[in-house]
């Protein structure tokens, strides 16, 4: 189904929903599968993300999941004490992070603390998708935790949910590996809005917690195999990207800057 149908089917859901009294934003779906798409879930951003180059090793990743054995879905967040649920072992790549080492990017005059996403799935008959299913962002509480307890679909970290993907509804996020050029290209920014953390300090334990692959096969208003399919996904901590007005103002700027130095008109 290409992005046209796919907002036309939307335009019937939502109309159906919206008959029988319910609010289409009870099941926010995000679909990414376009370069320089974006969406917004309970006040984060999720944007789609061509910067080149990331993946492990040009990436401060801080936690990277995959499913075990033959399963398809993972769920996972960042401590260095191994086998806890879907993490990986290396304390390199899967660690406790601070408030103070999340960068923070302003978006049309507002503060956001923005994390990257690298996904890894296999390269194409349909396989290169994957569905970004919950986020829960804790804030405070214990580094590096061991807990695997998950009450009503929130984990029961010690700290302070301040952000829940699924807070309202059964909320996803389509994401499509082809987009990037490869493992370790990058595919999404995560931009929560900084005010949530208004009540705690730089030096407090930010845990991110996530899940993936829960829509399968040919989810409604997809086509394509959205569980996980090739390696592992993993959260970094990137470099605050500008805005496309504020970037395109810098390039301005450098041209003109360029220009005056060779004596050329602008």
């Amino acid at each position: 189904m290409d992005t046209t149908s796919r907002i036309v089917a939307r335009g019937f859901l939502f109309l159906f929903t919206s008959s029988l009294g319910l609010s289409f934003a009870d099941a926010a779906i995000i679909d990414l599968t376009t370069a320089g798409s974006s969406g917004v879930i309970n006040g984060a951003i999720y944007r789609q993300n061509n910067v080149q180059p990331t993946g492990t090793g040009n990436i401060d990743s801080f936690v990277q999941q995959n499913p075990q054995g033959s399963g398809t879905t993972s769920k996972a967040y960042n401590t260095t004490v191994n086998n806890v649920l879907d993490n990986k072992s290396s304390d390199n790549f899967n660690h406790s992070i601070t408030l103070a080492d999340v960068p923070v990017a302003v978006l049309s005059g507002t503060p956001y603390r923005q994390f990257l996403l690298d996904i890894n799935e296999s390269s194409g008959g349909g396989n290169e998708f994957i569905s970004l299913d919950e986020v829960q962002i804790f804030a405070g509480g214990t580094a590096n935790s061991s807990v695997t307890s998950i009450v009503g679909g929130v984990l029961q970290h010690d700290g302070t949910l301040v952000y829940r993907m699924d807070a309202g509804g059964d909320n996803w996020v389509a994401l499509d590996y082809s987009l990037g050029s490869g493992s370790g290209s990058g595919d999404m920014y995560l931009f929560v809005p900084d005010s949530v953390f208004n009540a705690f300090p730089g030096t407090a334990v930010v845990t991110l917690y996530s899940q993936f692959g829960l829509q399968g096969v040919n989810p409604a208003g997809f086509t394509g195999n959205f569980g996980s399919s090739g390696g592992f996904e993993e959260w970094a901590l990137g470099d605050p990207v500008p805005e496309p007005a504020t970037l395109m103002l810098s390039l301005g700027a450098f041209i003109a800057l360029a220009a005056k130095r060779r004596g050329c008109a602008v």
